[in-house]
């Protein structure tokens, strides 16, 4: 597939092509939130991945079920297990301009992540398997070529568990020493990785396989708003630091996803600040359990889009 084809139906950048439509060899599959930055630039971060239907790698004995709503789901099992984030203290690089610092800084924050989220992966049973990130202005990936500058500023590949954020897009976005946004935009993508490591990344792919596109939006929707639900919950395990804001700490990240607007598809920004801020406020996993929430919880056609919203 083509990702800068607009033509192909309902498979493409705002709508990810069914597991059944690829074979066994898929190519890349994009679910994509996009982004109002502090430039007005519209961009996307996007989920580069091999979704196709029960080939998922999750790095546990769990089987993956055909949707991550169904009681002996991973999603569901993830949920039950109530698993909390262990409390960390980060103390990152600073966030100066460049992509060197860029890179020094994204580096220890992943260490501060890895450590929040292990409590979570042992409960689960799910061998640890780090992400990397990786800042250059790369064209392809692992998972495929990377969509153009101006619908994507990052993404993760399921791949080989990176997180692809090539810096001239962020620094262009937001600035280059943002670090909110910065902080936010990787505790999303890291979200990802925790859904691929324990298998809810392979239900999402199975749930999109052969349904119509208003129920690929919704599962999209769904996949994306836990993403920052885990960032918010990873935000919260950092409260106590000077990660984000000296005086504020990580609480500005969670904010940040207010500035986070885009298709009706994918939740828009009121309810990316409201799933950030309920992983923020919530004790365990279980407060991101986005795959049995309401339809107002989720969005959909009547969800404003391509402007932020209020802080």
């Amino acid at each position: 597939m083509d990702p800068d084809d607009t033509s192909i139906g309902r498979a493409g950048a705002d709508h990810p092509e069914p597991a059944s439509a690829r074979g066994t060899r898929s190519r890349w599959l994009p679910v994509a939130i996009a982004v109002a930055a502090a430039l007005l630039m519209l961009a996307a971060v996007v989920v580069v991945s091999d979704l196709a239907a029960g080939d998922g790698d999750t790095a546990s004995d769990i089987t993956p079920a055909a949707d991550p709503s169904a009681p002996d789901s991973a999603a569901t099992a993830l949920r039950d297990s109530g698993a909390q984030l262990a409390t960390v203290d980060c103390d990152p690089a600073d966030l100066r301009q460049g992509r060197d610092a860029a890179r020094a800084y994204y580096r220890d924050v992943l260490d501060c992540l890895d450590r929040a989220w292990r409590p979570v992966l042992d409960r689960m049973g799910v061998e640890h398997r780090p992400a990397s990130v990786d800042v250059a202005d790369v064209r392809t990936t692992e998972c495929g070529e990377l969509p153009p500058a101006d619908r994507a500023l990052g993404l993760y590949c399921d791949a080989d568990h990176t997180i692809h954020l090539p810096y001239s897009r962020l620094a262009t976005a937001v600035g280059g020493t943002d670090e909110p946004a910065f902080l936010a935009t990787l505790a999303h993508e890291y979200g990802h990785h925790i859904q691929a490591l324990t298998g809810v990344f392979t239900e999402a792919g199975n749930a999109m396989s052969d349904v119509g596109a208003a129920a690929e939006s919704e599962v999209g929707r769904r996949f994306e708003l836990q993403a920052t639900c885990f960032a918010g919950l990873f935000l919260d395990a950092a409260r106590d630091t000077g990660l984000g804001d000296p005086s504020r700490g990580p609480e500005v990240a969670v904010q940040d996803f207010a500035d986070w607007s885009g298709v009706e598809s994918h939740g828009g920004a009121r309810l990316q600040q409201q799933w950030a801020s309920t992983g923020f406020t919530g004790d365990s996993v279980a407060a991101c359990d986005t795959w049995s929430a309401p339809a107002a919880d989720i969005g959909g056609a009547g969800e404003r889009s391509g402007a932020p919203a209020s802080p």
